[in-house]
Order: structure tokens, then sequence, then C-alpha cells
């Protein structure tokens, strides 16, 4: 106790000693004519108005404000700011005091007093003492918060500096932007997420915004580094704090952002250039992908500041037209800016051959029309020790990133097309490579509703005109034509009707004669290097870890579609001039590869497949309890006649039997094809007080897979397209029997026991368990004799001596390559 006595005088004494300073102060500020001069000194400018702070006591301020001093020691008021509980032991007298507005605005005068104190004493460090020395210096004084900046600035232009409060900051020409600074750092966060207890009408998505100054919760880094499965398309995540499954985040800016050169009004001017209507300049998107590229570039800063890491350079990569500069870029930037290190003193971000050097500490930017000066700029910050970190925005005028300094870590953005990254890449081969894949088909639905919620709250539309099931049916249809990519998908009817032309001439140039080297590509999507084709491919990514992985597939099914069309058309013409000149050993291999499901409309071999197919029982049964439907060899429909291709584009048609459907899709959901038969299996039940079924769908699937379990979600969304394609699904998708066709490979591991449908955590998941219930399953291997009779078949003729050494080929071919396989 009497230590804590002894420190608290000495802190008395000082504290006081520093009140008088303070009074003698007041009396030595002098004006020159009622104003600042250049002359004057910081000390006067900065200490003005904290006259007598520190005079009052302890006693004096009770008296004055509450008439007694309540039996309490007196003390220096900012001695008893230090610690108030010395003083006061009763709770509730110390509570009523430090509550009192009177003291509330003496701690506000005295925390001012104390920042304008430390700026002093730093500013003196430097060797500034007049306001003239201030103006010379401004700019390359590090440290300097923003009030005492502030206030000295106000100082300069009351002095009749011409420079005013001074826009141009410093001799490279950078200007200082009013408020850009705020409108990033406190940008407002809403969120998109899915729920089965929103409505329809809102494509089963809700809203909701954070209060001002409430950071987001996002997905963690395990959410955002899930590998990417096109076969079961991602529909949000549950996040801690975020009621329903996360799809979207959104960051929206009053003031802007930098890729809009912070002109916030002059984008809401501008003509609406959306599908909606809505004028989305000042809103960010922020998906899954967008987090996955902070955590990764968060976890290296993290270790360069704890000394175990070193400075590597990021080259964001994502599909031209995805959204990155108006997603990527304001994400990080506003991340940065929030990075709970000081060390972290500035970020600069390069945009459209200009720069906006954001200061962290005195929370103000400096822009640069000139990406040269701002380089210059932070080579100098550089050299006085400041850290910072930079982004680049690889597009339509900027280059010269390969001058970038290396002391600060960058992260440039950019398409895959771009070569001035690939020149950064090769003069800095530590460069790391972060791929990001293109939208889902829940993330458009959630920037259509966000959208939508937008405009009713602005009373651009009412309730009733909202429609985004419509909005859904025009997005869903542009995308088969050009591809996920928000720029067209959710563009004017005239910048989506561009990137039509763009695509179809791209083909066309492509595909005059290499269209058989576009369908390898296809299948091989790592042999798809960057070829002029970028308005034909996506990028997407491959592999995680480090360095990452990305392919190029077909952008969208319409391309896709296209090629294998071309190349179809291309081999059979190649056939039919090579037919004399290979052997008929090589063609029966050819042709079994390009047959796939189409072997189910020749007679014979559905017959021979017949005899080796196996029912895979449900729990209680044995493979003899069901028969296919393809047993009854009077069946109508049993061998499809007709052949046709669909897809989510196509008017709806019909169902009807004799006729082979297979989706143009490659990542349609549970099958690679189906037809309709007019009969039922043997065996096969129906619910109590149901008509009995008079047709069947027999559902194929190719696979070499020992298990080919499902999702409820696949279910679901089978059922969805089928509804979606077919004019009649209906009215006849209850009155159906179902059944499944496993076709496996010869080589494979056989499918012995019935496949499940697991949950996916969806309201509809009851509704798709009892449909697949209902599903019998059963499974054929292409065996050495079906083999047989389709080469018999397709040639007309006999295999005799070659039988063997054909089939022992057949046995090496990728059967899930061809067409009908879920892989392709």
């Amino acid at each position: 106790m009497a230590k804590r006595k002894v420190k608290q005088a000495g802190r008395k004494v000082a504290t006081d000693a520093a009140g008088r300073s303070l009074a003698s102060s007041k009396a030595a500020v002098a004006r020159v004519n009622g104003t600042w001069t250049l002359d004057s000194l910081v000390k006067n400018v900065l200490m003005e108005g904290y006259g007598g702070l520190g005079d009052m006591s302890l006693h004096d301020f009770l008296m004055k404000h509450f008439k007694e001093t309540f039996g309490v020691k007196n003390a220096s008021l900012a001695v008893f700011v230090e610690d108030p509980t010395y003083y006061v032991a009763d709770e509730s007298v110390l509570g009523r005091i430090t509550s009192s507005s009177p003291y509330m605005e003496f701690m506000r005068k005295y925390e001012s007093h104390s920042t304008m104190r430390m700026g002093l004493y730093r500013l003196h460090n430097k060797g500034i003492y007049s306001l003239r020395q201030w103006a010379d210096a401004a700019d390359n004084v590090r440290n300097i918060g923003v009030q005492v900046r502030g206030k000295l600035n106000t100082a300069l232009g009351s002095a009749g500096h011409t420079g005013g409060p001074r826009r141009n900051v410093d001799a490279l020409g950078g200007e200082l932007v009013e408020d850009a600074y705020d409108s990033v750092f406190y940008a407002a966060w809403g969120y998109v997420a899915r729920s089965g207890e929103c409505s329809k009408k809102w494509l089963w998505t809700g809203m909701s915004y954070l209060m001002p100054g409430e950071q987001p919760r996002l997905w963690s880094e395990a959410q955002a580094d899930a590998p990417y499965d096109p076969e079961e398309p991602w529909e949000g995540d549950e996040v801690p704090g975020v009621c329903g499954k996360l799809v979207l985040a959104v960051l929206f800016s009053r003031g802007g952002w930098p890729h809009m050169l912070f002109d916030a009004e002059k984008a809401h001017r501008e003509r609406v250039d959306s599908l909606t209507g809505h004028n989305n300049a000042c809103d960010a998107y922020i998906r899954k992908e967008n987090v996955r590229v902070w955590h990764i570039v968060k976890r290296r800063i993290d270790e360069c500041f704890e000394g175990e890491g070193v400075v590597h350079p990021f080259l964001v990569i994502g599909t031209s037209g995805s959204g990155k500069s108006s997603a990527m870029g304001p994400f990080l930037l506003n991340r940065l800016l929030h990075y709970q290190s000081e060390r972290l003193e500035a970020v600069v971000y390069f945009v459209k051959g200009e720069a906006y050097l954001f200061h962290r500490e005195e929370k103000r930017v400096v822009h640069y029309r000139s990406q040269v000066c701002a380089v210059s700029r932070i080579k100098y910050m550089i050299s006085i020790g400041v850290e910072g970190y930079i982004i680049f925005d690889i597009g339509e005028g900027s280059r010269g990133m390969e001058g970038l300094p290396r002391a600060w870590g960058i992260v440039l953005i950019a398409s895959p097309d771009m070569k001035d990254f690939h020149e950064f890449k090769a003069r800095q081969p530590c460069t790391l490579p972060i791929y990001i894949n293109c939208y889902e088909d829940v993330e458009f639905k959630a920037v259509l509703a966000w959208e939508g919620r937008r405009q009713l709250s602005s009373n651009q539309i009412n309730w009733n005109s909202v429609n985004l099931r419509n909005y859904w049916e025009v997005v869903r249809k542009r995308i088969h034509m050009v591809g996920p990519l928000p720029r067209y998908v959710l563009g004017s009817e005239e910048c989506y009707r561009c990137r039509v032309i763009d695509v179809k001439a791209a083909l066309s140039r492509a595909l005059n004669g290499r269209a058989e080297h576009y369908a390898y590509l296809l299948s091989h999507p790592d042999k798809w290097h960057m070829d002029g084709t970028t308005n034909m491919m996506k990028l997407v990514r491959a592999q995680s870890g480090c360095p990452e992985e990305a392919r190029n597939e077909a952008v969208c099914t319409y391309v896709r579609g296209r090629i294998l069309e071309e190349a179809m058309e291309d081999f059979a013409k190649r056939e039919l001039r090579r037919d004399v000149l290979v052997s008929f050993k090589k063609r029966c291999v050819s042709t079994l590869e390009a047959s796939g499901l189409q072997a189910f409309m020749i007679g014979s071999v559905v017959t021979e497949v017949m005899r080796h197919l196996k029912y895979l029982p449900r729990e209680g049964e044995t493979e003899r309890s069901r028969s296919s439907v393809l047993c009854r060899p009077a069946a109508r429909g049993r061998v499809p006649t007709t052949f046709h291709s669909f897809s989510s584009a196509d008017t709806p048609v019909e169902m009807v039997a004799e006729c082979l459907y297979k989706p143009a899709e490659k990542n349609f959901p549970v099958v690679g094809g189906f037809f309709l038969v007019d009969a039922v299996g043997e065996g096969v039940s129906f619910p109590e007080g149901a008509e009995a079924p008079t047709q069947t769908i027999v559902l194929l699937q190719v696979t070499r897979a020992r298990n080919q379990r499902t999702t409820t979600s696949k279910v679901r969304r089978l059922r969805e397209r089928l509804a979606a394609s077919f004019s009649n699904w209906r009215e006849m998708e209850s009155s159906l029997s179902y059944e499944i066709i496993y076709v496996q490979h010869a080589n494979s591991a056989a499918i012995a026991t019935r496949q499940r449908c697991d949950r996916s955590g969806t309201v509809s998941d009851l509704a798709s368990e009892r449909f697949w219930g209902g599903v019998d399953q059963f499974r054929v291997k292409l065996e050495a004799p079906i083999a047989k009779l389709l080469l018999q078949e397709i040639y007309d003729a006999k295999i005799t001596e070659d039988v063997a050494a054909i089939v022992r080929d057949l046995r090496g071919v990728n059967i899930t390559a061809v067409a009908g396989a879920d892989s392709e």
C-alpha cells in the first residue's frame, strides 16, 4: 500500500506540473491579427482549448457539480481518472460520479488532450516545431493521428497557406480523397441465406442486415476450402450467428469502391445495366470463394509478422466476367483495413492505371493519378520502415506490375488469359496462384433475391411485381448459352446478346477442322491450355494446397454440345474414309468406346443384358424378389427406337415411350439417361389404395465406382429437372414405376448392395427419401457375351477367332468416358 501511495503521489505531482504548464501555455498562445501564422508553434496550435484542464481538484469538481465531497480523499482530477477506485471505495458513489455528464465531458476533453500531447511529443522528436515545418513535412510524417493532423491542417488554412487545408499532400501529386477511408472501413454488411422457412417467391432465401460497424460472420477456413463437387452443387453452409445456410454476404458502401474511382454519384447516374434493373454499383457480392482467398492471404500475413514466413505475392485468377474486380478487390481491401495488427500501416489499391494509398492510423486516403508516382511513394515509405500491402487489379489501363516493390505483400487479381501476369510471375517465380471457381446456381438465386429485396425497400417495385422465378428462368437459360458468368448472365439483354455473338464466333473459329481436338480436351481438361478460346472455357480449381492447380472446361452446356456434335460429324466422315484401311479388331474397339447408352437401342443386346442383370434387394428381400421391366419381351418401349438429347435451355417436350433420353449437361443429377416403357416389372409394389402403375421409367447410369450412393438433394434436383424438361411429367410422376440400372465396366468391382440415399439436411429430405425408396435397383457388368453381341449387331458380322483378343482389349476401355457416363 505504501508503494502504491508513493506511485500515486508521483503521478499527482507530474500531472499537476503538466496542468501548470498548460495554464502558462494558454497565456502564451499569441495570434497575429486573431489568426495563426506559418511561424506559430505547433505546441500552441495543439494545446489550444485545454488550458486549466489539470488545475481542478477532485473536491472542487464534486462541490461544483454534486455540492458534496462524499468523504473521499482529495487529489487532482487528472490523477483521479487514472485510478478512481483508489479514491472512492463505495461502488454506488463511484458509479454516480463516473456516469455523470460533467465527468464524461471532462473525460472526453482529457482523452483528446492526451492525443494532442502524444502527437506533440512525436512531432518534437522529428524536429517539427512550427506550422511552416509541418507544411513541408506533413505527408512524410508517420504515426500522427487524424485528430492531430486535422487540427494542424486547419491552422495551416487559417495561416493563409496556399494549399489551404491542403488537398495536394505531396510533391508526387497525391490528393486527399474525402470520406474514402470511412466508406470502405465502415461499409455495411448483409447476408443472404437459404432456409426452408423462406417462401418459394424468394427462391427459398432470406436476407438480413448487420448493425453499422458490426463485423460479419463468414465461412470458416475449412468450409471455404471444401473441394468443388460438380455432382453435388453447393447450397450454402451453416455459419454460427447466421440464420439458415449462408449463401452470399454483401458488402455495400455509400461512397463506392476503388474500381469505380470512388465516384458513387456518377455510378448511380449511369444507365442501369442489369437484368433486374437494380443499380448494384456499390454492392460487392462476397462469395465463399472470396473468403477462401482472404483466409490464405491472412495466414501468410500472420506468418510474416510473427517471423515465421516470407513475403510471397499471390495471383488471384478467375474466369473473365466472374465478378473479381467488383467483389474480390473491395473485400480484400475491407479486410486488410480491419486487420488486427497495427504493424500493417498502409494498403495500396492499384486500378485502371491509378492508385489509392490507405493510411490505417490516420484513416485517410491519398489518390495518385499516376501509377509510377504511387510506386515512388511506396518505395519511400519502405525506406523509412513502413509495412504495407498491395492490391493490384490487372485490367484496362493497369500495366507495369513487374515494377512493384517486393518488400510488401502483393495480391494481383487477374483473368487466366492476361499476358501481363505471366510476365510478373516470370520475374517473381515465388508467386503463388489462388484459383476462384465460377458462380453456383444458388449464388445467382441469392443475388436475385438480394436485388429484389433492395428494390422493394427503396420502393422501386411493389410486392405484387416481385417475380424472381421468372428472372431465374432467364438466368438459367443464359447460363446454358454463355456459362455461369454474372457480368453477362445478370447483365442487360444487350450485354448478354453481345456475349452470345462472341461465344458463337469463338466456336466457329476454333472448331474449323479441329472439333475432335476440343472433344478430346473435354475429357482431358488438364491439356486445355490458353489458345485463344477464352470465350469457350471456364476455369475450375482442381486441387487446393500449395501450389494450387486448375483446369479449363467448356464454359457452358451449349459450347460442350456444339463441340461434341462437330466432333461426331468429323468422326463419322473419317470412319467412312478409313473403313478399308484399318483392321476389323480396331474398328470393334473404337465402336464400343463410342456406343455408351445407345447399346440399349439394340434388341439382342438388351436381351443379353437381361441375362446378366442382378437385382439389388431392399432389406428383407432377395435377388429374386423383383425383376426388371426389360425382362418382358413384348413390352412397348422395352428397346428404344429413337434418341433425344435435351438441355435445361430447351422448350419442354412430352415424354414418350420408345425414345432414349440423354441430358446434354455434364453434371445432370443421379442418371446418365433414361427411357419410358409401357409395362411394369414383376414384384413391383405400390402404396395401399393407389392405382397400379402401368408404365416404368428405366434410369441408366454408367459407372466404374463400386459404390454409387446418392443424396436427397441430388434426387430432388433430378425430379425438378424432369419436371422442367417434360411437359407431362407432373401428371405422370406419381403413377410411374421406377427402376435404375447401374452399367459397370467389365473390370469394375461389382456393386453388391442397394445404393443408399444420404440426407442433405434440407426440408425436402423426407420426400426425396420416400421417392428413392420406391426405385428398384439393378446392376449389370459389360461382360464378354454382351460386348460380342454388340459388335456383331453393329457390324452385321460373326466374330470368331478374334473374340478373345477383342474382349481383352475392351477390358482396358474406360467405359465411363463414353457417352452416357456420369463423369462425361
